[in-house]
């Protein structure tokens, strides 16, 4: 007699992004969670992302990254954010528990050297593959890099909170930030003029000569998925 197989249950990955904030009127992470969904959908028929936007707001986002996790339950979170000016895909090695931005979050919250957790752990470092990811992209010639500093506006937040909070609920799983540049549709030549304002505690990158530097939006969108790959690998 043979014996019926079980199919091997699909992983899931939560995909969280950004809406506008000061100085960013479009946030290119809405587009580029909603591609890398398509693209592992093709890649990955075993995983089962699921997208989630967050409030750009301190509080806000604890909150609602809060609710997603325990809705969700993920096998891996991975959190993406836009810093403006950076030329490259940053791969954010490490949060630091504070709050301190010359500019307001969405809900009017400028913050100062404040911890996110009073008495919490000082910093965590991303679970995410980080190094083998940057070392298999970078050698593939993509336009990665490894940054040790997410600012401290409320990408760095959402950083730490995802190790916070996942840990505080329980869940043993891998989990970090991407740090995305500016982008440009395919086939579209880098325009000057984004509309975007780099913030240095934003993760930015306030740069001397004019223009903002921008990644076509399918080349981060691939660098995304593979990151999410590498964290999720396929089971045989």
């Amino acid at each position: 007699m043979t014996m019926a197989t079980t199919p091997t249950q699909a992983r899931t990955l939560l995909l969280t992004f950004f809406g506008p904030f000061p100085g960013v009127p479009v946030n290119p992470t809405v587009a580029l969670a909603e591609g890398a969904q398509r693209l592992l959908t093709r890649m990955r028929p075993d995983l089962n992302v699921i997208t989630r936007e967050l409030p750009v707001s301190y509080d806000g986002s604890s909150t609602a990254l809060r609710a997603a996790l325990q809705e969700v339950q993920p096998d891996a979170l991975i959190s993406l954010g836009v810093a403006v000016g950076r030329d490259v895909v940053s791969l954010e090695q490490v949060t630091i528990n504070l709050d301190s931005a010359g500019i307001e979050d969405n809900d009017g919250d400028q913050r100062c050297d404040e911890p996110i957790a009073p008495g919490g752990q000082e910093a965590y470092f991303s679970s995410l593959p980080v190094r083998a990811s940057f070392e298999r992209l970078r050698a593939a010639g993509e336009p990665v890099e490894i940054s040790y500093t997410a600012g401290t506006y409320v990408c760095n937040h959402v950083f730490y909170e995802g190790q916070r909070i996942s840990r505080e609920l329980g869940l043993s799983i891998p989990a970090g930030f991407v740090h995305v540049p500016a982008t440009c549709a395919d086939g579209e030549k880098t325009t000057e003029d984004t509309g975007m304002t780099a913030h240095r505690d934003a993760g930015g990158v306030v740069r001397d000569e004019q223009g903002i530097p921008q990644l076509p939006e399918s080349t981060v969108v691939r660098i995304i998925a593979e990151v999410a790959s590498d964290t999720l690998p396929a089971v045989n």
